[in-house]
């Protein structure tokens, strides 16, 4: 701004300004542009002279010019327009510059009243093809808290969940050159691993040179070129040639390759990395999709390959000793949500093994008079318990669990007049790992009753260690059940089906596990310990406090910024003890 007065500026312009606006509603948008642009340069960013200059450059066809204003014009006002910010981040989004439209987005959510949702599902995909997974994913949520179930939202959260799942596993390709690359992955790694695993990820190696050759290391990337240090490596015995070593973390998110540059000026290119995706899907007969190449090797526990070591029914004698007295004191039971493949054998192009680690399991549960669920015959009675596109019950199984877990509880209310079931299309975790996303039926539980249910509080943590509260103010029973499950105690709605009914349900993430801290604070009365069937061959853990459950590692997995968004969110609630202040200091920390 310059240091005229209004009524100055105002008169300075209004002649140049209205000759300008003449020429551009003759479509001579040069002569307004000349007339115009020394009255910005000069420092004159009114409304008028910007919104002028943006028609001009528009017509013009000087798209940067253009889009200089629309920042202009955007930054200014204190009410910014909806539609000139929406263009504004389309452009972006058309030149797949991502997380320039990502902030793009962001500055609507922030600054604009009345965006519609549509605007969550744009910076979601600006951030998944940015590959900013955790991004997209605390996007997606912020919709869903405005519109639960939106379908557009919910298949792209299956989306985004895939992709940062997904499974990679590193490749190197020599290349011809007279000096070779040796390498091989830092022990602290895994050699199958996400993506975000691979941004980082440490390999040594060794260089067969010289020492007069005096060679750098040259690390290429799409992004440009960098050269490293290395170690000179001291022969162990008096015929063995030295060489030089290294040890780094690399960015093999990206396609890069590695070379030598020598003393004398020449360089070679020796390695080039990529990432090979794993299959994680498993097609049967009829279009039904299953897990596959999974951390817990589904497959192979299926066909009897994998079972209980020594060391898990070791671990397993243990648990249920834990358990055994909590059960004879409360009303406590632990609950399999069972493989899909377990389902729906019929759809599984493998042999069910007659000893699998659900049966050992169930032998050790069996042998202490442990209470359990396992709703296998009733889920393989229903056709519509599970779903072609997900590894999960769907609302159907879910509600078949839940009727287990209540007349397990003593409950033998009519719980069929309370619920209808619907038939909607959705993606799922499975089908969302195909190109293109493949859908199918998933039948989906509705409470019929006008219900009291709210969430009370949540911790947003996505996975192990989630936090959430639903109270009824409407409940059919004035009971208080804690869950601690894992993705299953949230797939079909399972613990929204015990919400509708009772006054208050705690669901924690921690398959499987008990923790006294949360039962006694919420004077529990009922408790069930849901684990996936996958998950079986290692136990729960009996802890006194959240505490104990160290949930610090994943608090860490979640990117800094990331950690001030999900407080931010949490603090939304009114204060819940002692979640809020656990969550609090563990992601302040």
């Amino acid at each position: 701004m310059n240091s005229l007065s209004v009524a100055e500026r105002i008169e300075g312009r209004s002649e140049p300004l209205a000759e300008a606006s003449a020429r551009l509603e003759k479509g001579d948008f040069s002569g307004a542009i000349a007339l115009l642009e020394p009255a910005f340069k000069a420092g004159d960013d009114s409304s008028d002279i910007v919104e002028a200059l943006m028609r001009a450059y528009d017509g013009a066809g000087e798209t940067a010019k253009h889009e200089e204003m629309m920042a202009v014009a955007l930054q200014a006002s204190s009410q910014p327009s909806l539609k000139l910010a929406i263009s504004y981040a389309e452009l972006a989004m058309t030149r797949k510059e991502w997380p320039v439209a990502a902030e793009r987005w962001q500055f609507i959510i922030d600054h604009c009243e009345g965006f519609p949702h549509q605007v969550y599902v744009r910076q979601a995909r600006a951030w998944l093809a940015a590959q900013q997974f955790s991004a997209a994913l605390h996007t997606v949520n912020l919709g869903l808290e405005k519109q639960p179930g939106n379908p557009v939202l919910s298949d792209l959260k299956d989306v985004i969940a895939s992709r940062k799942a997904k499974k990679f596993q590193l490749t190197a390709q020599q290349l011809a050159a007279p000096i070779t690359i040796r390498w091989e992955v830092d022990e602290g790694e895994k050699r199958i691993a996400t993506l975000e695993s691979f941004r980082h990820y440490r390999i040594r190696g060794w260089i067969d040179a010289r020492q007069d050759q005096r060679p750098e290391l040259l690390v290429s990337a799409p992004d440009g070129a960098d050269s490293l240090a290395l170690t000179t490596l001291e022969p162990s015995t008096p015929s063995q040639e030295a060489g030089w070593t290294f040890e780094y973390g690399f960015d093999f998110s990206q396609d890069l390759t590695l070379g030598v540059r020598l003393k004398n000026g020449r360089v070679y290119e020796c390695l080039r990395f990529s990432l090979a995706p794993v299959m994680e899907v498993l097609e049967g007969r009829e279009g039904w999709l299953f897990l596959a190449n999974d951390t817990n090797a589904s497959i192979d526990q299926f066909t009897g390959k994998k079972r209980l070591d020594a060391e898990q029914k070791q671990q397993w004698q243990h648990f249920v000793d834990g358990i055994g007295p909590l059960q004879r004191q409360r009303s406590l039971l632990l609950l399999i949500a069972n493989s899909k493949e377990k389902v729906r054998p019929e759809y599984y192009p493998y042999e069910k093994a007659s000893i699998t680690p659900t049966e050992q399991v169930e032998k050790f549960l069996q042998a202490e008079k442990i209470d359990y669920c396992n709703p296998v015959a009733a889920m393989q009675a229903e056709p519509d318990s599970y779903y072609p596109t997900d590894t999960h019950w769907s609302g159907r199984g879910a509600y078949l669990a839940f009727i287990a877990c209540m007349r397990h509880f003593g409950f033998d209310d009519d719980f069929a007049s309370l619920y209808a079931f619907e038939q909607r299309e959705v993606v799922g975790d499975l089908g969302s790992k195909m190109d293109p996303p493949a859908k199918s039926l998933s039948t989906v539980a509705v409470f019929r009753e006008e219900s009291g249910v709210y969430c009370r509080f949540s911790n947003y943590l996505p996975g192990t260690g989630n936090i959430t509260i639903f109270e009824n103010s409407k409940p059919i029973h004035a009971r208080t059940l804690v869950i601690f499950g894992g993705s299953s105690a949230g797939a079909g709605g399972f613990a929204l089906l015990f919400a509708n009914v009772f006054q208050r349900v705690v669901v924690v993430n921690l398959p499987g596990s008990y923790v006294h801290e949360v039962v006694e604070h919420e004077a529990a009365d009922h408790v069930i310990l849901q684990t996936n069937e996958r998950y079986l061959a290692t136990p729960g853990r009996v802890i006194k406090t959240l505490a104990e459950a160290n949930l610090d590692h994943a608090v860490q997995a979640v990117p800094a910024a990331e950690r001030v968004k999900l407080l931010q969110r949490m603090s939304r609630y009114a204060s819940c003890e002692p979640y809020h202040g656990f969550m609090t200091t563990l992601l302040a920390g």
